[in-house]
């Protein structure tokens, strides 16, 4: 087997069995590595995996460090600065003291306690939300155009949708859903775009509907369709379609038939104008959609 093969499979098959593709990752995936590249990618799987999925902090950080010892690795290069960041994020998951120095930069800091929140997202949601509102609070003193401010937008969106896509949730994971996605809507309006604030609209109807906070959600909704619809040159229909998705999921959960049916007809016209390699992804998503409600729980997909 070769490296991108292996790399397909484990990522195919993390979210149902991580433990299982943890087991791989080293020595099998290890011995695979050939390139400086492969390396990082490697590494952002395995952080993934053996951080977030299963909250193995100790084995994470000693795959890491196996990595960054590779002759491969360009010693002052991104992958080099990349498998840096994952020790220390690890490290600070696992709850070592003094793993930042005193005087690290607040944006610094704020970049890590984003990144450590999303981190532990399945395995302590408390301590995930404290450190994701922390982020917050040192960001709303940095300016817009900070690198801080953008990394708490993607860790916070990260988290809302990975809960969302769990099949069951504490009422703290419901919690951080809630507030994760909330954050990510705030902070992409002021380091994104109007595509970037658009799927984080979705992303909040969507966590609100599996919250069951369907008026919050139905607002989100529609703004993230009337968002799309004021675009000039037109948006593309990839935006149409995640609008109209969020539209007849949050109508599914307040058993809004009517709605639900006018929402899914819209998905389905703007599929034909999807690019092949989106409609590849998103055929799954629109036979769920076309598929009756109860039937079509849990088949989730979006930006």
């Amino acid at each position: 087997m070769d490296f991108d093969t292996f790399l397909d499979q484990a990522w195919n098959e993390h979210a149902t069995h991580p433990a299982r593709v943890a087991a791989r990752l080293q020595p099998e995936g290890l011995a695979l590595v050939q390139t400086d590249e492969q390396v990082a990618q490697l590494a952002f799987l395995a952080q993934h995996v053996q951080g977030l999925h299963l909250g193995r902090w100790g084995e994470a950080l000693a795959l890491q460090q196996a990595l960054a010892a590779l002759p491969v690795v360009a010693a002052d290069g991104s992958t080099a600065q990349a498998l840096q960041r994952h020790r220390t994020a690890l490290r600070l998951a696992a709850g070592e003291p003094g793993v930042l120095p005193a005087d690290t930069p607040p944006a610094e800091r704020a970049r890590f306690d984003a990144q450590v929140g999303a981190l532990l997202t399945f395995t302590d949601a408390p301590r995930a939300s404290a450190l994701l509102l922390q982020a917050e609070a040192a960001c709303a003193a940095l300016p817009d155009a900070d690198p801080a401010v953008r990394a708490l937008a993607v860790s916070a969106n990260n988290t809302a949708g990975h809960l969302h896509d769990e099949t069951t949730l504490s009422p703290a994971q419901v919690a951080l859903m809630l507030q994760a996605a909330h954050q990510a809507r705030r902070a992409w309006a002021r380091a994104g775009t109007w595509l970037e604030v658009e799927r984080a609209d979705y992303r909040l109807a969507l966590s609100c509907a599996r919250a069951g906070a369907l008026g919050e959600a139905r607002a989100h909704a529609q703004a993230c369709l009337a968002a799309v619809q004021a675009q000039e040159p037109p948006a593309p229909a990839l935006e149409f379609f995640f609008a109209w998705e969020a539209l007849a999921r949050v109508a599914a959960a307040a058993g809004d038939e009517t709605g639900r049916a006018t929402a899914v007809a819209a998905a389905a016209a703007a599929f034909p104008q999807l690019s092949e390699a989106d409609r590849g992804w998103c055929a799954a998503t629109l036979k769920a959609l076309q598929t009756p409600p109860a039937a079509a729980e849990g088949a989730k997909t979006g930006p």
